[in-house]
């Protein structure tokens, strides 16, 4: 089998399937993705099932022994409820609506708002190797960073001070102090 790319012209210039390529890709509609944060690979498939593939037989004969599942009996918040009866459930926003006493459009705006709160908290935890170089910083107090990052993202007392120069004990009772502060916030 003959590989385009290998003889193509224009290879260094590529930034989307050609024609021999894509009819490599689409042979027979077996055509699988992978979706990054800058790009989108595209390769046939090999062992792989779409699931638009699938019969309905097929579909019945599913397990769905190792699914979790999820209930927001627990959640604390509206939104947080919103969030997994959405996301994990399938619930539909309307019946969301009527069950939370507001608009359709609420329980939209609250997933949405979700959705993007998860994706900040994903953005922070991917970006623990660089620490607070690769977070936006502003709007935080250094005390409020190093409380944040020790008790809410797990980061220990020594690589806080460490990505900020300062001494761990001082650091330690700092954190000590705004987490005694805000446990009393709440309590009351």
């Amino acid at each position: 089998m003959i590989k385009p790319c290998n003889t193509c012209e224009k290879r260094e210039q590529c930034v989307s399937p050609c024609k021999p390529v894509n009819a490599i890709l689409w042979k027979d509609n077996n055509v699988m993705e992978k979706h990054f944060h800058d790009a989108i690979v595209v390769y046939p498939k090999r062992g792989e099932v779409h699931f638009s593939e699938l019969s309905e037989y097929d579909l019945d004969r599913m397990s769905n022994d190792d699914t979790i599942p999820w209930s927001s009996g627990d959640a604390r918040l509206c939104k947080t409820a919103v969030f997994i009866e959405r996301f994990f459930n399938g619930v539909p926003c309307k019946d969301l609506a009527e069950r939370y006493g507001v608009k359709e459009n609420t329980i939209v705006c609250m997933y949405r708002d979700a959705v993007a709160q998860l994706g900040k908290i994903i953005e922070a935890l991917d970006a623990r190797k660089e620490g607070l170089k690769a977070v936006k910083s502003y709007g935080f107090t250094d005390d409020q960073k190093f409380f944040l990052l020790v008790c809410v993202f797990g980061f220990s007392g020594a690589e806080v001070a460490r990505m900020f120069k300062q001494d761990r004990r001082r650091l330690s009772l700092t954190v000590k102090r705004l987490a005694d502060r805000y446990k009393a916030l709440f309590a009351g």
